[in-house]
């Protein structure tokens, strides 16, 4: 039935999308080699990658800008391995907790400018900046690695206790920097460091033409005009929430690892749309969303695999038109209210349900390959939450607890409490989810509580939660964390107090002083022991429901025929490495 409705859907507008295309998409030129053409499902708000949460920017850096270094497939195509890009080699050990990292001396941007050891201190520097304030400063000080008194440095506001001279970066000469860590750490985790578009360098005449009197905030990045690349690829068009197109940089140093001569983004937030180009042979690559997988989950071109991210829901806990949405009990309320196993089957469509929160990949690249859901801890967890219900759903519990927090909060028998969820409106699951809810709350909470859904548009999660905390009470979200794969108590990174972006406004001092054990050397230098350390951690996160996990994402993609991928099977970190893809002759 699906199937049909949605041929039926692509063929009367056809037309209608063919028109489009030919509308937004800029002209081919004759014999302009091989394009790639992929897509976002939202644009990015900015090119800085210091300060935006939003992972669309990625995209934008990993073609048209350099890290120090790139995660880049084995021959085999079976793993991969970090190489360098403005990086010349791997990083040097030079003791327990100092590393030197060389920048290659033919490294330069798009118009010729050379790229050395001060490019990389000064945006470092601005991105640490404790009077900009940026969102993403955590990631150079600590993400695999943790910097000698960078964290304190950024966080320190205008009190000028931290130097920068305090902070372990270092130039040790023109082409020549060094780090120290506060921990011991492997070649690995420095590269790790070091491929997040926050850590790409910025071209130092833009960022400080677009600064303000102040100098607490840049206009770098706002348009093409004021942001420079140094990529192998060049971003030649952007047009806003339509476009982006790169072409390939032949001067680039690492040109010869990349094969598109053009590549086009896209940017379609619709899933109708991205299948009817998809369809029309517009696109080398689909992801398809609930509505959309029954149609392809036989197509040979689909490929499948595991995710980090865990989808949840954030609890908003100071919301003050809910008289109880301070109380812990009216967490474990929703908690228990939630049936995973119909909104992973039915809603999400071939996705995993779970009231857990630590994902199945989480370890996959620790030394011994065990993931820490596969583990004794691991496990441990699951039957805890089994012992409640199925993937901790219990209507029963979910009416008590919602009585104790009636009774915690001084609320009588006739009265009625209404949350709010807000979601993305182009967010069809989700909004499958809250319509679900809506109905069920009712029925199991006996109508003492009721769900309301609130839409938004042309933002993201975060910022609509910025306008205002009598905006939401409940709230979709997916944050993950990379270094996971390694470190699996790094998941829950985002949800401590001192991560300034954070999604929720709920902190346990209990869960972030377990967090900061984990963090300890002596933890993550012991594999065993911190599968021990991040049991404790996720059941603190449990017993206070920190947020509400509700699916483990599988992610399911189709690759055209044309498109010759660099890698056989997904590769976590690297994923399918499209961009060191190629096209087949045709």
């Amino acid at each position: 039935m699906k199937k049909r409705r949605l041929a039926a859907l692509v063929l009367t507008t056809l037309f209608l999308m063919t028109t489009l295309v030919a509308m937004t998409a800029p002209a081919a030129a004759e014999g302009e080699g091989k394009v790639y053409r992929t897509y976002l499902t939202a644009d990015c708000p900015i090119l800085n990658g210091h300060d935006s949460v939003e992972i669309s920017l990625q995209t934008t850096h990993n073609y048209c800008s350099s890290p120090l270094y790139r995660t880049y497939p084995t021959a085999d195509g079976k793993g991969f391995e970090y190489i360098g890009d403005l990086a010349d080699g791997l990083p040097v050990q030079i003791d327990d907790y100092n590393w030197q990292i060389k920048i290659r001396e033919e490294a330069c941007w798009h118009d010729g400018t050379p790229i050395n050891a001060d490019t990389i201190i000064y945006s470092w520097k601005m991105l640490l900046d404790p009077i900009m304030a940026n969102q993403m400063a955590d990631f150079v000080a600590n993400n695999s690695v943790t910097i000698v008194n960078a964290v304190e440095y950024y966080m320190q506001g205008t009190s000028n206790t931290v130097a920068w001279e305090d902070v372990g970066i270092k130039k040790v000469d023109d082409y020549t920097i060094q780090i120290t860590t506060v921990d011991a750490n492997n070649q690995v985790d420095v590269c790790a460091q070091f491929t997040d578009r926050s850590t790409f360098p910025v071209y130092e005449p833009y960022y400080e033409a677009g600064m303000n009197e102040e100098r607490t905030e840049t206009t770098y990045g706002t348009t093409m005009d004021n942001w420079m690349g140094c990529g192998p690829y060049k971003l030649v068009t952007w047009e806003y929430d339509n476009i982006q197109v790169y072409e390939k940089n032949p001067d680039h140093w690492l040109a010869d690892l990349f094969h598109y001569d053009r590549v086009e983004v896209r940017i379609i937030p619709e899933m109708n749309a991205r299948v009817e180009l998809w369809e029309q042979g517009l696109l080398d690559d689909l992801t398809p969303d609930s509505n959309t997988i029954e149609t392809y989950i036989d197509d040979p071109r689909m490929v499948s695999y595991p995710s980090l991210s865990v989808f949840h829901i954030d609890i908003n806990c100071k919301n003050p038109n809910n008289p109880i949405s301070g109380s812990v009990a009216y967490r474990k309320a929703l908690y228990h209210a939630i049936d995973r196993e119909v909104i992973a089957r039915d809603l999400f469509g071939y996705l995993k349900p779970s009231g857990v929160y630590v994902s199945e990949m989480a370890g996959i690249q620790s030394e011994s390959h065990l993931t820490y859901r596969e583990s004794e801890q691991g496990k441990a967890v699951e039957a805890m939450v089994e012992s409640w219900g199925p993937y901790g759903y219990n209507p029963d519990l979910a009416r008590d607890y919602l009585a104790q927090a009636f009774e915690e909060c001084g609320l009588g028998e006739d009265d009625v409490v209404t949350v709010i969820f807000a979601i993305d409106e182009s967010d069809t699951s989700w909004k499958a989810t809250a319509e679900y809810l809506m109905e069920q709350f009712p029925v199991i909470f006996e109508g003492k509580l009721q769900l309301e859904i609130v839409t938004y548009a042309g933002m993201s999660a975060t910022d609509f939660k910025a306008t205002g905390d009598d905006k939401w009470d409940l709230s979709p979200n997916d944050w993950t964390r990379t270094a996971s794969y390694t470190y699996p108590y790094t998941c829950f990174y985002y949800y401590l107090s001192t991560y300034g972006s954070h999604p929720n406004n709920f902190f346990v001092e209990e869960f972030e002083e377990q967090y900061a054990l984990c963090e300890t050397s002596e933890v993550r230098s012991d594999y065993t022991r911190m599968l021990e350390e991040t049991k404790k951690l996720e059941e603190i996160y449990l017993e206070n429901v920190i947020h509400i996990p509700v699916i483990q994402n599988v992610n399911y993609q189709l690759f055209s025929d044309r498109l010759d991928l660099a890698v056989e099977t997904y590769i976590p970190v690297l994923g399918w490495g499209t961009m060191y893809g190629d096209i087949a002759e045709e």
